[in-house]
C-alpha cells in the first residue's frame, strides 16, 4: 500500500506543475492589465510612476521568468503581496479556507447523508410513487442551477418569512461560539452548494442498489429471516457503496470551486468570494494561489479515491 501511495504521489506532481503552468500563462495573456486598474482615477501619477510600480511587481520581465519567480517563491510558502489588498496572500488565505472548507465539508454531508438513503429507498420502492417522486427530485437538482436556488432560498426563507439570515457568517453582535448562530447561517448556502450532489448521489445509488438487490445473496439474507433495514442498509448498502467512490473522485474540490458563486450570493466570507473580488481586479497573485490550493485539493481527493479503491479492492494496488 505504501508504494501504491508513492506512486500516485508522483503522478500528481507534474500534473500540478502543468496546471498552474498553463492558469499562470492564461493569466498573463489576459487582455486587461493590473497596473492600469490599480491606477484607475489617480490622474497625478506619471508614466515614470506607472513603470516604477509595474517594476515593483515584476511585471515587466518576461513571461518565463516571471513564472519562475512566482514558483520559486511558492516553494517556499510565500504567495506574494496581493495587488488590490496590499497584503500577503498567505494571510488572506489563511483567513478565508477554513469558511470555506467548513462550507464544502456541511454540503458534502448533506449531499451524502440525503442522497445516498434517497437513492436506497427509490430502489426498495421501485415503480411506487415514492420513486417517482424523487427522481423527478433528481431531474430536477440537475436542472436547477444552484444560484438560483440560493436567490430563492434567500427571497423566501430570509426575506419573507425571516427562518434563515439573509447572509454572512454570523450575526454581528453574537458571541462566535454561538453555534445556533453559526448553523443558520451556514444551512442556506451549504444546501445550494449540495442541491446538485443530492441529486447525483440518489441517481447512483438507485441504478446501484436495483443492480444489488437482485443478486443471491440479498434473496438468502431475506430466506434467513434477517429485518429488511439490515438488508438493505447494511447488506446491499455496502456493496452499493464500492461505484459510488468514482463518483466521490474531484468532489471536495468540485465543491470549493462551486463555492464562488454561492459564497458570493450569501456573503459567505470565503475562498470564493475572495477570488470573484481577485479575478474581477486582475490580481494575479490571489488567483494564482487560488488555483494552485484548488487544483492540490483536486489531485489529493482523486488520491483518496485511489487509495479507497485500494484498500476496498487489493487488485487495484498492482495496476
Amino acid at each position: 500500500m505504501g508504494r501504491f501511495i508513492l506512486r500516485r504521489l508522483a503522478q500528481a506532481i507534474p500534473t500540478l506543475f502543468g496546471i498552474t503552468l498553463l492558469s499562470f500563462v492564461l493569466m498573463r495573456l489576459s487582455p486587461s492589465d493590473p497596473v492600469s486598474l490599480m491606477v484607475a482615477g489617480a490622474s497625478d501619477l506619471s508614466t515614470e510612476d506607472i513603470t516604477a510600480i509595474r517594476q515593483s511587481y515584476g511585471l515587466d520581465q518576461p513571461l518565463p521568468l516571471q513564472y519562475l519567480s512566482w514558483l520559486t517563491h511558492v516553494l517556499v510558502g510565500d504567495f506574494g503581496q496581493s495587488f488590490l489588498f496590499k497584503r500577503p496572500v498567505i494571510q488572506m488565505i489563511a483567513a478565508a479556507l477554513p469558511n470555506t472548507l467548513l462550507l464544502a465539508s456541511f454540503a458534502l454531508v448533506l449531499a451524502l447523508s440525503i442522497g445516498v438513503p434517497l437513492g436506497v429507498l427509490a430502489a426498495h420502492y421501485r415503480g411506487t410513487v415514492l420513486d417517482q417522486v424523487i427522481r423527478v427530485f433528481g431531474v430536477a437538482g440537475h436542472a436547477i442551477p444552484g444560484f438560483w436556488f440560493a436567490l430563492l432560498f434567500i427571497l423566501v426563507l430570509s426575506v419573507d418569512f425571516r427562518v434563515f439570515p439573509v447572509g454572512g457568517m454570523q450575526t454581528i453582535g453574537k458571541d462566535p461560539w454561538d453555534l445556533g448562530d453559526r448553523l443558520s447561517h451556514l444551512i442556506g448556502p451549504a444546501l445550494a452548494l449540495s442541491l446538485g450532489g443530492i441529486a447525483n448521489y440518489s441517481r447512483y445509488m438507485r441504478t446501484e442498489m436495483l443492480e444489488v438487490l437482485g443478486q443471491d445473496f440479498v434473496r438468502t439474507a431475506y430466506a434467513k429471516g434477517l429485518y429488511q433495514h439490515s438488508v438493505l442498509f447494511i447488506h446491499a448498502l455496502r456493496n452499493a457503496l464500492l461505484p459510488l467512490i468514482t463518483a466521490l473522485g474531484g468532489l471536495l474540490a468540485t465543491l470549493v470551486s462551486g463555492a464562488v458563486v454561492i459564497e458570493q450570493v450569501f456573503a459567505w466570507p470565503g475562498m470564493g468570494r475572495m477570488t470573484y473580488e481577485a479575478a474581477r481586479s486582475k490580481d494575479y497573485p490571489i488567483v494564482m494561489a487560488v488555483v494552485l490550493i484548488s487544483s492540490a485539493l483536486l489531485l489529493l481527493s482523486y488520491i483518496i479515491r485511489d487509495i479507497a479503491y485500494g484498500v476496498a479492492d487489493p487488485r487495484v494496488r498492482h495496476r
